[in-house]
């Protein structure tokens, strides 16, 4: 079976959210500091009780208390010593940030932004508020808006550190390592000149040398997805020696190698913190999915196993033996262990979509549909799932509900060639081929060069007698995939029907080499070589055929019987699905991040 990459271990024990990532409040000192220098201080023997006219080195002092309040934690007092400070500048600038990052930290966001939004309407170009708007921003949610402020802060403030790590933390979370890498660089203070190897500005490999190892993981972790494997085997290597013994930063590092697919290195972190921090269940769980990557299926097993005594209540740890199980062709126990999970956790579209899986795969189709529908209401998000209902129904040869389940897709990934293809591909085993036709052509309006959705065209067109489109269709099949077997099995026919029996021999030659194991490859070629009075060849074509479809019902138990001719041929090209929807895959797919 095909899916996508195996998943990737969680971020269990770093912190999960985006914004937890991000650089902290623009430092409030700073604000405050920047506010006493605009004012004279306070005269010595200036009271508490000074004349109105000295509300401003009143509200510089507050200021001053209000912040240490805050960064001693006392943040009640904070708020209050804060709210005095508006109420005597209410048109301070710094007075409407420093209440608003009190009110931030005290978790009432709504509270925190009107906060630095009436800073910023006091003073546009007030960065600390900008940047403290920014952060809240990305940690509700709203990550376009975030790195639009973060982008203004640096327009204003190009050196403004925090927006500078926080602006590239937010492209790296949207892929776009081009921008991101030169900003985390720069924040992390990372040298790489001329396209030379990254590198701390020092050769000191003390955290306090190479900076913030949290920068530099994130750096580390740019690297990483954008392919600089120089870049990042330096950078790990460094961010592993800063860290010593801090098993949060080894078990984070790790985490970043496994989402890379370095499965080796991050199995080896993983172990280190394991022995750092014994008997965590995060850790353990994480190094059982990194073995399991590794298909060291007995070390991720014991791995799994001593997590799952730790947290017997984890249904992860047990979705992830019973993949192991799965991959060990024990189906029932696999079974069993999903429907452990899913009695944890009901909701677990993941269990849900394996159980359906290990049913299809034992030909038990019917049984399978039930819990692929699971999966897709528990999350429609995944188009895989949609795909693979389909072809629970395509097994069975019920093309109208499968082309049902091709049509709820569509609705879900409108942009997705494959679906139309797909809803194509059912309406072509209705016999709906205008329908068929429609669908194949949006599919190529979304995928040019898709090679499934002309082949089909050229099916049509040569079930319609038009000979000249469908040779052209089928042969522009091939060109774009060569190993295309259902083009060069149409085009062989279309071809033996022409007569053209020596070009029609070459291309049915070609497709057996791609699929030797079809019956109809065989009958074809058993049909052509009497054609050619290739009577020893011809025979034993037909035997071939005779033995391979023979042991197609028995291995399916005639569950999708071929229509057949008046002398057992297939009555049409076999209907292959492309390998996400047929499950002709060997891996499991990603898994849920704990």
């Amino acid at each position: 079976m095909s899916y996508p990459a195996r998943s990737n271990p969680s971020l269990a024990f770093a912190c999960a959210a985006l914004c937890a990532s991000f650089a902290t409040h623009a430092n409030v000192t700073t604000t405050v500091a920047m506010a006493t220098q605009k004012r004279r201080t306070p005269a010595a023997n200036q009271s508490a009780s000074a004349p109105v006219s000295n509300a401003p080195q009143r509200a510089a002092a507050l200021m001053q208390e209000a912040a240490a309040l805050m960064q001693s934690g006392r943040l009640d007092e904070a708020e209050g010593v804060a709210r005095r400070v508006v109420e005597l500048v209410p048109r301070d600038a710094n007075a409407r940030n420093l209440l608003g990052v009190i009110l931030d930290q005290r978790g009432r966001a709504a509270e925190a932004e009107s906060e630095y939004r009436a800073a910023l309407a006091l003073n546009p170009k007030a960065t600390n508020a900008l940047a403290n708007l920014g952060v809240l921003l990305a940690r509700t949610n709203r990550p376009d808006k975030a790195v639009e402020t973060f982008e203004s802060v640096l327009r204003l403030a190009p050196a403004h550190g925090q927006a500078t790590f926080n602006l590239g933390i937010l492209y790296a979370a949207r892929g776009d390592y081009e921008r991101a890498i030169p900003l985390l660089e720069r924040a992390a203070g990372v040298n790489n000149n001329a396209g030379k190897q990254a590198a701390p500005k020092t050769d000191n490999n003390t955290a306090n040398a190479t900076g913030d190892l949290s920068l530099l993981l994130a750096l580390a972790n740019a690297y990483i997805h954008a392919g600089r494997a120089k870049d990042a085997a330096a950078l790990v290597a460094t961010v592993e020696r800063a860290a010593g013994d801090d098993a949060r930063t080894l078990f984070s590092l790790g985490l970043a190698l496994a989402e890379a697919h370095e499965y080796a290195r991050a199995a080896a972190l993983f172990e280190r913190t394991n022995a750092l921090r014994p008997n965590t269940p995060e850790i353990l769980y994480n190094l059982g999915v990194a073995l399991y990557n590794l298909d060291r299926l007995d070390e991720a097993e014991r791995a799994f196993n001593s997590a799952a005594a730790l947290a017997p209540n984890d249904p992860n740890v047990y979705y992830r033996l019973g993949l192991i199980a799965s991959a060990r062709k024990q189906s029932d126990p696999a079974i069993a262990l999903w429907q452990r999970a899913l009695r944890l956790r009901p909701d677990f579209a993941e269990a849900n979509f394996m159980i359906a899986e290990e049913l299809f795969k034992h030909q038990r189709s019917d049984a399978a549909v039930e819990f692929y529908e699971r999966a897709i209401t528990h999350d429609p998000s995944k188009q895989l799932y949609y795909i693979r209902l389909g072809a629970a129904h395509f097994r069975r040869r019920r093309y109208v509900e499968a082309r049902a389940v091709y049509q709820r897709a569509a609705a879900q990934f409108p942009q997705s060639s494959e679906i139309q293809y797909l809803i194509g591909y059912a309406a072509r085993g209705e016999g709906l081929y205008d329908d068929a036709i429609a669908a194949f052509r949006r599919a190529l309006e979304a995928q040019p060069a898709n090679a499934d959705a002309v082949a089909n065209l050229g099916f049509i067109a040569s079930e319609r007698g038009q000979t000249a489109e469908a040779d052209e269709l089928l042969r522009r099949a091939i060109a774009l995939d060569p190993k295309h077997y259902p083009a060069h099995y149409d085009l062989g026919k279309l071809l033996l029907r022409l007569r053209r029996y020596e070009e029609a021999l070459s291309v049915f030659e070609r497709g057996l080499a791609l699929n030797d194991s079809d019956p109809g490859i065989h009958y074809q070629l058993f049909t052509v070589y009497s054609r050619l009075k290739r009577k020893t060849d011809a025979e034993r074509e037909l035997a071939l055929f005779k033995r391979l479809e023979e042991a197609r019902k028995t291995s399916s138990g005639d569950a999708m019987p071929t229509p057949p001719g008046a002398t057992g041929e297939p009555a049409a090209a076999p209907l292959e699905l492309p390998a996400s929807a047929t499950g002709d895959a060997s891996k499991p797919p990603a898994s849920p991040d704990r």
